[in-house]
């Protein structure tokens, strides 16, 4: 399949027209609904245009500057999404030294959830042991599959060593 880029190029001006006319709100102090809004209009958008094309549209992200992201995929029904949301981890083990940790906590949305995600990494890094990173990778594999009382779940997390350079997903 061959897909014009310069096509898609147009496609894509035109919904960030669309996107900055439009006014998405959400039903409570998380930006989760307005963002699955965003999404959900994006999609079905870029599969319109796409259509004609013979082309299929297979994912969609949006990302912001300071980390999170927002992403569906052919995967997924239209109702699910994935948020993605960043903490920073300083680890300070005795007798070693320190070692800062990015931990992308990758949340599995179902329709209609206003969980606030990044509230809830931020709850759960609470009981993330600093005694090193061997500890904070067996207990980041226990909260894989952590369910809100949504539906929703965090379908893994990724341990970024930044000094290192390693990317480890649980």
């Amino acid at each position: 399949m061959t897909v014009n880029l310069m096509d898609v190029d147009q496609w894509l001006g035109a919904l960030k027209a669309e996107l900055e006319r439009d006014l998405f709100v959400s039903k409570s102090a998380s930006l989760n609904h307005a963002l699955a809004e965003v999404m959900a209009v994006a999609r079905l958008k870029l599969a319109e245009n796409a259509e004609p094309a013979d082309a299929v549209l297979t994912s969609l992200t949006f990302r912001e500057e300071r980390g999170w992201s927002c992403q569906w995929n052919s995967q997924q029904s239209p109702e699910q999404q994935r948020f993605v949301y960043s903490h920073f981890l300083e680890l300070v083990p005795q007798g070693q030294g320190s070692q800062l940790l990015r931990l992308d906590f990758v949340w599995c949305r179902v329709f209609d959830c206003e969980a606030d995600y990044q509230h809830e990494g931020f709850r759960l890094l609470k009981g993330l042991s600093l005694s090193g990173l061997e500890d904070v990778l067996a207990q980041a594999a226990s909260l894989k599959g952590h369910k809100l009382s949504s539906g929703s779940s965090l379908e893994s997390i990724r341990v970024n060593v930044l000094a290192e350079g390693v990317c480890l997903s649980v």
